[in-house]
Formats: structure tokens, sequence, C-alpha cells
């Protein structure tokens, strides 16, 4: 499927190279060569803003369900915003090639953009091998598509990890660890860590984060604690860090935690 974005560079191929003279190359001046090289780089530069919309929307939509990404996102949102500002300066070199020069202009002339696009390519490029999480996005979801199903002792052994969490309440420790989980179970931590992330495919943090919530918003839901901050019935709660609490609450619920607990008193 990937493979249908080469059709635009074999429409070119096919365009410059297809109709060539057994002799030699087509003659670039030839009128209906250069109409179709302008057509082409019009085109070119519509493509590079469907796909930098495209790819931001993306991002976006990533960002939302992952706030850890949420900085990153808004940065690359802004490197595609840029590439495609460089490409559409390509617009105003073939306009006035066209009208003012009348086609005079050569590839020699739009070398200096061209230099600019490769070098900010170039640096995206290094940013994504440096900086995987930034956009692997679709190689997060290839990679999702891939994961096993788990099996059965596996998915019971997830429903008691839950049950022993639930009445146990082992998310109010605010130290509390998976080492620190395993002692209390008698469960190699080895064994706990693969029940959360096979079972319920799930990080160890994710999954203590999630009961800590849960216990959150049960008490705000309880007039007992009317009277505490949003902050304190977090800490009392599990949470030993407000960045940790609201980032944990914006990736489970959604929002913040001010903004849910306003809805309630709206409710």
């Amino acid at each position: 499927m990937d493979c249908v974005h080469f059709i635009p560079l074999l429409i070119e191929w096919f365009i410059f190279y297809g109709f060539r003279p057994e002799e030699d190359l087509p003659d670039y001046q030839t009128y209906n060569l250069i109409s179709a090289r302008f057509a082409l780089q019009f085109f070119a530069v519509i493509s590079i803003f469907v796909y930098s919309y495209y790819s931001i929307k993306i991002i976006n939509k990533h960002s939302n369900n992952n706030l850890n990404s949420f900085q990153n996102s808004k940065l690359m949102s802004r490197v595609i915003l840029i590439f495609a500002g460089l490409w559409f300066i390509l617009i105003p070199y073939a306009l006035v090639n066209n009208f003012a020069f009348n086609y005079y202009l050569s590839d020699y002339d739009f070398y200096p953009l061209h230099v600019v696009i490769w070098f900010f390519t170039l640096w995206i490029t290094a940013k994504v091998f440096l900086r995987p999480e930034i956009v692997l996005i679709e190689s997060n979801k290839r990679k999702n598509k891939q994961i096993k199903i788990p099996s059965k002792q596996i998915l019971d052994q997830a429903n008691w990890l839950n049950q022993k969490m639930k009445s146990d309440k082992y998310y109010l420790n605010p130290d509390l660890t998976i080492q620190l989980l395993s002692t209390e179970l008698g469960i190699h931590s080895n064994k706990i860590s693969q029940t959360i992330n096979e079972g319920l495919n799930k990080s160890f943090s994710d999954f203590v984060n999630e009961y800590r919530i849960n216990e959150v918003i049960e008490k705000l839901n309880n007039t007992d604690y009317s009277n505490i901050t949003v902050l304190g019935i977090a800490y009392d709660s599990g949470f030993n860090s407000k960045t940790t609490f609201n980032r944990a609450f914006r990736k489970i619920k959604g929002e913040t935690p001010v903004s849910f607990k306003e809805k309630l008193s709206k409710g």
C-alpha cells in the first residue's frame, strides 16, 4: 500500500523520460514539457500541503492520547509547518520564471531554495533517528497489530492481580514499586511485569495510576472530601507528585483534574 505514494514520481518520470527521442534526452525548452514541468511543480507543492495536513492531524490525535508525547508533538507540528512553508516559496519562484522570465531560469537558479529544503529535510531526518519517540506513530500502530493474544493463564493471572489491587489497595502506597508489590504478593517481579504487559497491555506505572485515578474520582464524588483540594485527594490516593498526578489524569481521563472537578460541581 505504501507504494501508492510513489505514483507522483512515476508520473514525472513518464512525462520527462517516457517520450524522449531515441538519440537524446527530451528538449526541456519544448513548450509542452516546460508547461508540464510547471504543472508538476505546482502539484508537488499541493501534495506537500496535503501530506503536511494529515501528518499534523495524526500527530495531534496521538498527543491527545499520550500526554508524554505532547511537547514533542507540538515541536513536530511546527517543524512540518516550516517544511511546508519552504515548499510554498517554490510557487512564487515558478510564477516568476513563467511570467517574468518566460521559462528562462534554469535549475541552477532554483538551487538556493532546493539547498535550504534539502538541509531542512536532512535535519528532520536526523531528529527522527535521534528522537524516535516523536514520530513513531505509524510504527507503533503496526506493532500493536502484532501483539500476541495472551493465553488463558495470563488472563487469569491478570484478573487475579486486579482483584488483589482492588481488595488490598496496594496503590495507596506512594512508594509502590514492582519490587515492593512482588514482595507483598510473593510473586517474582518478572512474572508481575509479564502479567501486566501481556494480560492487561499496560505498563506498571499506568496499571497503578489507573487505580489511583479511580480512587481520586471516587473521593471527588464523596461529600466527605468536599473540603479537601484535588491535589490533597491525589496525595491521599497514592500520588506523591503534582506533575505525575496531572499527567496521569490527563492521559487516562482525557482532561485535567480541575476541569473534571468543575464538571462534577456543575453536574
